[in-house]
């Protein structure tokens, strides 16, 4: 009896020792040589939905355990992801992931980011990246903000711009005007901007005490076009004063192939104006469809 007790009690011990989970942040288990990591531009999806190349799960990990203990790894909101080529961008992890491994096990995972370089490319497929520091100070607080409320948008990627690359506070929108003024809100405090500028350039009545709801319409359609060799492609949204509103496709490199864009806008972002979707092959403007609003020629 004494000898079943005693080998009881060593398998639970052994089980214990073997269910133990070791906590790391990634950037200490990649330098602690743990884990090895390859990151890249996430491959599009396979559904016809549209998916961003720069905003939203558009870096993939794959993550290796050269450990062997169980891991438990975070990857926080606000972390540098580092390009290997200079012409694309800079990108900023927007939603804290947590990894869970066991012993040599190799997973692969989708990564919340945005890009922080307007004036670069999106990035690729091909495109490689690595994990950097931290960002701090503005940045870090809007990333905290898009991670807490799920801003997974390309509202929270023109606040991203706002910032960096000194984007108008009009460009801010979104279908949700709950984060649509949340962004603006706090783009505005952190630049100094005057409370009412978070109305201005939208269906709003700016001068009221709260804001005056109109019925909303949405606008959809598609813009195609054909890519030979490859080209770096812009699509985005102007009013007809020819200000860009939302870019949506931003300096991506394309490969050869046939490509179409599925958009959504709603009355919100158009102001009553008459809008045009543009879409840009190497800086040359190649497509373009008009949107107008209703009760408009």
């Amino acid at each position: 009896m004494k000898r079943i007790l005693a080998f009881t009690l060593i398998l639970l011990l052994a089980s214990q020792m073997h269910a133990t989970v070791a906590v790391y942040k990634l950037s200490d288990a990649i330098q602690k040589k743990l884990v090895s990591v390859k990151l890249r531009g996430a491959k599009p999806d396979t559904s016809s939905q549209y998916i961003s190349s720069h905003v939203g799960a558009c870096i993939s990990m794959e993550i290796y355990s050269i450990s062997a203990d169980a891991l438990q790894l975070s990857l926080d909101y606000g972390y540098r992801l580092e390009p290997d080529d200079s012409i694309v961008q800079t990108m900023m992890v927007t939603q804290t992931l947590i990894v869970h491994l066991a012993p040599k096990q190799k997973k692969n995972y989708r990564i919340y980011a945005m890009c922080t370089q307007a004036h670069n490319g999106a990035p690729s497929d091909a495109q490689n990246f690595a994990l950097g520091k931290r960002f701090s100070g503005n940045l870090l607080s809007l990333a905290e903000l898009i991670n807490r409320k799920k801003y997974q948008s390309n509202a929270a990627q023109n606040a991203v711009w706002c910032l960096t690359d000194n984007y108008e506070l009009s460009g801010i929108v979104d279908a949700d005007t709950t984060q649509t003024y949340a962004l603006r809100r706090f783009i505005a405090q952190v630049k100094g901007l005057p409370l009412e500028s978070i109305y201005q350039g939208n269906s709003y009545d700016a001068s009221a005490s709260q804001p005056v709801m109109t019925i909303r319409t949405t606008y959809t359609g598609s813009l195609s076009y054909n890519i030979v060799g490859t080209a770096k492609v812009m699509i985005a949204l102007y009013d007809e004063d020819n200000h860009m509103k939302i870019v949506y496709v931003n300096n991506e490199m394309q490969r050869e192939g046939q490509y179409t864009y599925n958009y959504r806008v709603t009355s919100d972002e158009m102001n009553n104006k008459k809008h045009y979707l543009r879409m840009f092959r190497n800086g040359k403007l190649d497509e373009e469809v008009s949107i107008i609003p209703r009760g408009r020629n």
